[in-house]
């Protein structure tokens, strides 16, 4: 895809597109991600106000930089496939993904992802 960078990306992840807040994003699939995370770009196109949450904490780049996360946009709706799922996305300045959906919506959907295939 145009305008977004390359990264080193687990074996585990997946890259594509998902519909967020009826807003087609460029997303990472990384059950290697303890939380999803949206990039503040794209949360502005939402029209929903982040909360801040009660104890920011410092995400880890794959280059080695630390990235402060201090917001985030609560029950978002991510579409796949035609159903529904929520999920809140933590606000992170990030320019490779539109947003990287991480273990906590994941496991809130009961995924089972298969590798193989």
């Amino acid at each position: 895809m145009s305008g977004h960078q390359t990264t080193e990306v687990s074996p585990d992840a997946v890259i594509g597109i998902l519909t967020v807040q009826s807003h087609d994003v460029y997303a990472l699939i990384d059950p290697g991600s303890t939380f999803s995370y949206i990039t503040p770009f794209v949360a502005m196109e939402f029209g929903i106000e982040p909360d801040q949450l009660h104890e920011p904490f410092s995400v880890s780049t794959p280059v080695g930089e630390s990235i402060t996360a201090a917001r985030v946009y609560r029950g978002c709706v991510v579409t796949v496939r035609g159903r529904d799922t929520m999920d809140d996305l933590v606000e992170l300045g990030m320019v490779d993904f539109d947003v990287i959906m991480g273990m906590d919506w994941l496991y809130s959907c009961f995924a089972k992802l298969d590798c193989r295939t």
